[in-house]
């Protein structure tokens, strides 16, 4: 199987330098992973714009991808919103929405069933969309939710002191997150948020990718 991995394309899907569809190999199972702030604000015009962007995206089995603190209308859920994040619309390009929630792969060449789990959420972080109490009780109900035997973990926010720093040199992730992690031991965690930490390094067993495309300035 092979998973390519972005984050924070911010409305910029457009302008990536590189294309997705580059990095399919034919002769295995692919999997497109998109971990969050797909949007800038969440309008309505940036919400079909990635929508239709991600579901004509093609050479991928499944398309997976999560909310982040600014796509602010996957939260609240404008009396539009369903127009474009309706399942069977989804569906029908395999385009798959996770919100604390799994969905499991069955593919012959697999062993046995991959699984997959996404959530949105994240430390306060100003006044944006899936923002929770840091170190509070429902951000860690949050994670507990995260089922033990997970191969793919999929967050917006990174978990603390793993590819979390900011420009300043502060370490932005979720200190709860990193509890549940040391826990479950997930194969993949792919996450962004942090944009000036993008990367990848191994903790422990677990590959970690921040995937986040555009940098600080967003470009």
């Amino acid at each position: 199987m092979r998973l390519a991995l972005i984050s924070d394309t911010h409305s910029l899907h457009d302008d990536m330098k590189y294309h997705v569809e580059d990095l399919i190999n034919p002769e295995v199972t692919n999997i497109l992973i998109h971990a969050g702030d797909c949007t800038n604000v969440g309008k309505k015009y940036e919400v079909e714009d990635f929508v239709n962007w991600y579901k004509d995206i093609k050479g991928f089995k499944k398309k997976i991808f999560i909310a982040g603190n600014h796509d602010m209308t996957f939260e609240v859920k404008e009396d539009w919103y369903e127009d474009y994040m309706n399942e069977e619309n989804l569906s029908q390009s395999d385009v798959i929405y996770l919100l604390d929630s799994e969905f499991i792969l069955e593919d012959p060449e697999f062993s046995r069933p991959i699984k997959f789990y996404g959530s949105p959420w994240q430390p306060e972080f100003y006044n944006w969309g899936f923002n929770l109490p840091r170190w509070g009780n429902e951000l860690e109900s949050k994670w507990k939710n995260i089922p033990n035997d997970i191969d793919v973990l999929i967050t917006h926010g990174p978990p603390f002191s793993i590819l979390d720093y900011n420009p300043q040199n502060v370490s932005c992730g979720c200190e709860l997150l990193r509890l549940r992690l040391d826990e479950i031991n997930p194969l993949i965690h792919v996450f962004g948020h942090i944009h000036h930490s993008h990367g990848v390094r191994y903790f422990k067993d677990t590959a970690m990718v921040n995937a986040s495309i555009c940098t600080e300035r967003y470009n």
